[in-house]
């Protein structure tokens, strides 16, 4: 049985209990391959917490978002870039998508 693990929001964990519950879930990931498939067709922060929770993790789409855009603020320019570059973001999708990204007003 997979204990359940839960990751909800910034204010109540740590970037480091975010890290370890992310790792973990991605090596719990590795050992099924119905879950490694459905971690590489996650296209979305939510596909993505459907499937840690499949794995027994519970990690909100926001969290982690929050957690990798933070991650890159943090990271010395050349990391940041590289990180980012890693991606594999198509530029024009990219680029239309920070087009029409919501603002908070």
């Amino acid at each position: 049985m997979i204990n359940q693990h839960q990751c909800q929001g910034s204010m109540g964990s740590t970037s480091n209990d975010l890290s370890t519950a992310i790792q973990q879930m991605l090596e719990t990931v590795a050992q099924n391959d119905e879950l490694k498939r459905g971690l590489r067709m996650a296209t979305t922060a939510a596909a993505v917490s459907e499937v840690a929770a499949l794995a027994g993790f519970e990690i909100a789409p926001a969290a982690l978002v929050k957690h990798y855009a933070q991650r890159l603020l943090d990271a010395p320019d050349a990391t940041a870039v590289h990180n980012f570059d890693l991606c594999s973001w198509d530029a024009g999708e990219l680029l239309w998508a920070m087009n029409n990204w919501s603002v908070q007003d």
